[in-house]
């Protein structure tokens, strides 16, 4: 039988894959053999997830790392490439908001750290991976954004705007990137029924499930298995592109 995604014995890095959409990714990609490294902040959560995929067969390391630093974002690319030998598939999903706020209740120091959350670690990871994929003249790097980014989205200005730039920072360095081999793309995620989206303003989903012409909310699985196709040898001619999986709220043209 033909092998459509020819993904197995990848290697992978996740951030945020500790739990919600990142774990979801995480343990997609190692149920099809990827080797994944699993990065978060939360030592608890990572080496749980790492158990899950060692438990059911697949191979996963854990690696701290809170991608504001770029220390730990070093440590995290070197980490990764002394254990498995390369760097195949970089997925920046580790970010996120805060309850809703106030365009004129955001102050500087709010400001900056989620543009730096949210945008800035996207960009020091896909610094410190793209030497090793450069030298491979191969890889795999999705960004994971926001449909705010897309359609804006009430009081997250500021989450609004650092995932908007992650778009453009997508299409940017998919140009730079394509003479390596390396494909660069983005999904704008819609709202996924995570543990975050439950401790926040889970109580406002039922309002918009109308506006989606599938008639739900996303799950984890869903971006996992965009992420999936994006990753994989399926993919290889798609480049610099927004790949929406949001049940058709969104269609963009």
């Amino acid at each position: 039988m033909k092998d459509y995604l020819r993904i197995s014995g990848k290697t992978a890095i996740v951030t945020g894959a500790g739990r919600g959409i990142g774990r979801g990714i995480a343990l997609e990609l190692a149920s099809y053999g990827v080797k994944v490294m699993i990065a978060d902040i939360h030592d608890e959560n990572g080496n749980h997830v790492k158990r899950e995929i060692l438990e059911a067969g697949g191979q996963a390391e854990y690696c701290h790392c809170d991608i504001c630093k770029v220390e730990d974002v070093r440590h995290l690319a070197a980490y990764t490439a002394e254990t498995w030998e390369r760097v195949d598939i970089l997925v920046n999903n580790a970010g996120g908001g805060e309850a809703p706020c106030n365009f004129f209740d955001i102050t500087d120091e709010r400001w900056d750290h989620y543009v730096r959350f949210n945008l800035y670690g996207a960009f020091y990871m896909i610094r410190e991976v793209f030497p090793y994929m450069k030298a491979q003249k191969s890889g795999k790097i999705v960004n994971i954004s926001s449909g705010y980014a897309i359609g804006g989205g009430d009081f997250c200005a500021h989450y609004a705007s650092a995932k908007a730039g992650l778009i453009g920072l997508t299409t940017s360095i998919a140009k730079e990137a394509a003479p390596y081999g390396i494909n660069v793309n983005v999904i704008p995620v819609p709202t996924t029924d995570t543990p975050g989206l439950r401790e926040t303003d889970y109580e406002q989903v039922a309002d918009e499930i109308p506006l989606i012409p599938l008639g739900r909310i996303a799950v984890p699985e869903d971006v996992a298995n965009t992420v999936l196709f994006l990753v994989s040898s399926a993919s290889d001619y798609v480049t610099g592109q927004i790949v929406a999986p949001n049940g058709g709220k969104r269609m963009l043209v």
